[in-house]
């Protein structure tokens, strides 16, 4: 009781401290490009803070696991350093006496860990795009300010628009201009407005409008009338998995057949299984000489873990384009770092100090 006590309340203490750094960490960088998109009009202002809430909750399953591994990995290799392990080990404990106590303070995380990448995520992140969307059109905030000659971030659009109507998500006298491939297009439109598709993707609709494109330079312009068209605003970094696959519910994503949704899911239940799979590893992971005081275990940790996410994300992404079939799925993935953890538990075991 003595040592499972002791060693729970340590790693406890370790983990809530390492989550509140974690989470700083996280929020900082967040805040920081949510006030860039701010700058730029893509976010509304007033919507900077509760965004950020919103994909908090998306990290959340991906800092409970840091902070798990981390945690047992750090305390465990205090004992090794301080001896106490020696101490422990002389009182007829193994390494292998170390799993129980473990398992009682981190299997509720990794549960936790579960119902956030499975239920509480997506609807956060389907939330933050609603808000998001809402946000834009009621504070009318956007790319295309009204009065104002606009570019966009990659400099290759100008956007203007006389006037705006909030309560009718649309402006009059709107005039853009588009670079693409040495030629130079420019629309004028008697009415516009914007709005957000299904793939989180911003687009500008004309109505009863006027393009001429014509080579820079040249005086030659090509003249086409059309009474309805629409214009992206930006030209988004093609993602593997789309904002509106992440917020679609588990159980939706468990009756889809797509590729994409396939992945997904993989990628949900990945999050649980590698936090467990990871704490149970950080156990024979610790093990350091006292004499040494190199710590290559932690490099070693380090890598491990940075290579298991990484083979996720990696596996996700096959997993979209029909790369590995579904029932496969990431299960080899898992299989190979289980067996790695039992070959460390093997390994370790036959080091008493």
């Amino acid at each position: 009781m003595l040592f499972r006590k002791t060693l729970i309340h340590e790693m406890t203490w370790v983990a809530f401290g390492l989550f509140v750094v974690l989470l700083v960490i996280v929020m900082t960088s967040q805040i920081v490009r949510l006030l860039g998109e701010a700058a730029v009009g893509t976010l509304a202002s007033s919507a900077v803070w509760a965004v950020m809430g919103f994909a908090a909750v998306r990290y959340f399953p991906i800092l409970f696991s840091l902070m798990l591994f981390i945690s047992i990995l750090s305390v465990l290799t205090r004992l090794w350093k301080d001896h106490e392990m020696v101490v422990w080990f002389a009182a007829g404990r193994s390494i292998r006496s170390f799993i129980p106590p473990v398992l009682q303070m981190g299997v509720p995380v990794v549960l936790l860990i579960a119902a956030l990448s499975l239920f509480v995520s997506p609807w956060a992140q389907l939330k933050g795009r609603e808000y998001r969307a809402a946000s834009l059109k009621n504070e009318e905030v956007s790319q295309v300010s009204p009065g104002i000659f606009r570019e966009s971030r990659g400099a290759d659009r100008v956007y203007f628009i006389e006037n705006f109507s909030g309560e009718g998500g649309q402006g009059e006298n709107v005039f853009v201009q588009i670079r693409q491939d040495g030629k130079i297009s420019t629309v004028l439109a008697n009415r516009g407005g914007m709005y957000v598709d299904d793939m989180g993707d911003r687009w500008m609709w004309l109505k009863d409008a006027t393009a001429y494109q014509a080579l820079a330079g040249s005086p030659q312009y090509d003249i086409l009338t059309f009474k309805e068209g629409r214009v992206r605003v930006e030209n988004p970094e093609q993602a593997v998995i789309n904002p509106g696959t992440e917020s679609m519910r588990s159980k939706d994503l468990w009756r889809s057949d797509v590729p994409q949704h396939q992945a997904e899911l993989a990628w949900r239940i990945a999050l649980p299984i590698q936090a467990f799979l990871l704490m149970l590893a950080a156990i024979p992971l610790a093990f350091t000489n006292p004499r040494g005081g190199k710590g290559y275990h932690m490099v070693i940790a380090a890598l491990l873990a940075f290579s298991y996410y990484n083979g996720i994300n990696v596996m996700q992404a096959w997993l979209a384009v029909g790369k590995i079939p579904p029932a496969v799925g990431m299960w080899p993935l898992h299989g190979a770092v289980a067996l790695l953890t039992m070959g460390l538990f093997w390994w370790r075991s036959r080091v008493r100090g």
